[in-house]
């Protein structure tokens, strides 16, 4: 589990076996579904700017939604805001 984080912090090493994998990845591909990104304003693991302007990554309807005071785990520490959202989001007429 450690090694992902440091992998995706771009302090190790990927795994050889998914290098051709990462490849393909590699420019990333962009997006066309509808799509909600819910990030804790206060997640210590990933912190909420590593998900900020991803906007040219996505075609489609594309909405981001930082939850102020909850960590890694929105829908554990805040479902009631992550249920409001999902909700509002899944509303739009674009969705």
């Amino acid at each position: 589990m450690l090694h992902s984080y440091r992998h995706r912090w771009q302090l190790a090493d990927g795994d050889p076996a998914y290098a051709a994998l990462e490849a393909k990845l590699t420019p990333p591909p962009i997006i066309s579904v509808p799509t909600l990104v819910l990030h804790g304003g206060a997640d210590a693991c990933n912190e909420p700017m590593t998900s900020a302007d991803r906007e040219r990554l996505f075609s489609g309807p594309y909405q981001r939604v930082v939850l102020d005071g909850v960590g890694h785990f929105p829908s554990r520490e805040a479902p009631k805001a992550v249920g409001e959202a999902i909700a509002a989001f899944l509303a739009r007429p674009s969705s």
